[in-house]
């Protein structure tokens, strides 16, 4: 079939298509930033309010945490405001693998920055060296339950946040390595999450002189640690994730951004596309730009288009309209791609 490839010109205001020119679609490592045929385009953008957190209900949980560790028995007691814990219960989980946002939210720094304190006396009480205080934090979440999420929340995959966690008594190994590395972080220790095909841990920058395995990461060393299993120590990692290879995830601010989009073609031959974006990260997403096209196959578009670059912050949201010329062809598929500085974000296609 004979394909119509469409570039355009402007001469003295006038627009001129000239059939048979190649247009390739974006890089993924490459921001695109293309002129389109149509240029109406529309941004508009909402911000998420967090004023919901700073709600207080006059309800509080209270929480009392006993632990076994080096041979004394410790407590901690909390109180939580019941609006901040279903202030995080209700947040919509985004769709990523990258859990570093459950930590670098800060909504919920003050309740770890308490527990963190908490476990920093109790250390420096009993002059715990490094590697004991590591493992005295190791304890604390060790000895939380182990909750299934579809038991905890109803969900097979559903991540929990540091005061989730906490008010739960418990979770899966994604949440209870999300909590540890929260106190770690807080307590000045650098740390990582290590991701594995079936399970979650933490890794945590030490010297030479810790003992067991670790990861190699930018030149430092992080050393397996366990959340769910009592009585590992730093370093000892199961039998079956010896050979296993982890995905690390640093623990920095980042975008998230997650979309959805609409598409009506009009009497005009154009077809409207409205994306509706969100970045549920805990970064801004800078220079973000919408790029839509109709897919031709082989790295060839019909026709595609772009908004100005804008910046979204975090719980921000952004409704941007496109148009394209709509084509007719049977082998075309819509393309839909979010970039910022650069970076593919998110992509979808038409059926």
């Amino acid at each position: 079939m004979y394909r119509i490839m469409i570039a355009l010109l402007v001469i003295a205001g006038i627009f001129i298509v000239f059939p048979g020119l190649q247009l390739t679609l974006p890089d993924k490592s490459e921001q695109t930033n293309h002129e389109s045929l149509y240029s109406n385009t529309k941004i508009d953008i909402s911000r998420e309010s967090t004023s919901d957190f700073n709600i207080t209900t006059g309800e509080h949980i209270e929480k009392d945490f006993e632990w076994n560790h080096g041979w004394f028995e410790w407590t901690w007691k909390s109180r939580i405001d019941r609006g901040h814990y279903d202030y995080f219960k209700n947040l919509k989980r985004p769709l990523t693998s990258d859990y570093s946002i459950y930590i670098t939210n800060p909504l919920d720094d003050s309740y770890i920055q308490n527990l963190a304190k908490t476990l920093r006396e109790g250390a420096q009480e009993k002059g715990f060296s490094e590697q004991e205080t590591i493992n005295f934090v190791v304890a604390f979440v060790q000895n939380l339950e182990y909750i299934p999420d579809d038991i905890s929340t109803g969900y097979d995959e559903y991540p929990k946040y540091p005061l989730e966690t906490l008010v739960d008594g418990g979770g899966d190994c994604e949440d209870t390595s999300i909590l540890m590395a929260s106190l770690l972080r807080e307590l000045g220790y650098g740390v990582i999450l290590l991701a594995f095909s079936d399970h979650m841990a933490v890794g945590v920058k030490g010297k030479n002189t810790l003992p067991g395995s670790y990861y190699n990461y930018q030149g430092e060393k992080y050393y397996y640690l366990e959340t769910t299993a009592q009585n590992r120590r730093i370093g000892e990692i199961p039998e079956e994730l010896k050979n296993q290879q982890a995905k690390i995830y640093p623990l920095v601010a980042k975008p998230v951004i997650t979309h959805t989009w609409t598409a009506k073609t009009t009497a005009g031959r154009l077809t409207r596309i409205k994306v509706q974006l969100k970045n549920e990260g805990t970064a801004t997403a800078r220079n973000t730009t919408v790029y839509a096209a109709f897919d031709a196959g082989e790295g060839l578009v019909y026709d595609q288009t772009s908004c100005k670059p804008f910046n979204l912050e975090p719980q921000e949201e952004a409704g941007v309209t496109l148009d394209l010329k709509y084509t007719a062809q049977a082998d075309s598929r819509l393309v839909v791609k979010i970039i910022s500085d650069g970076v593919l974000m998110d992509e979808s296609f038409s059926e």
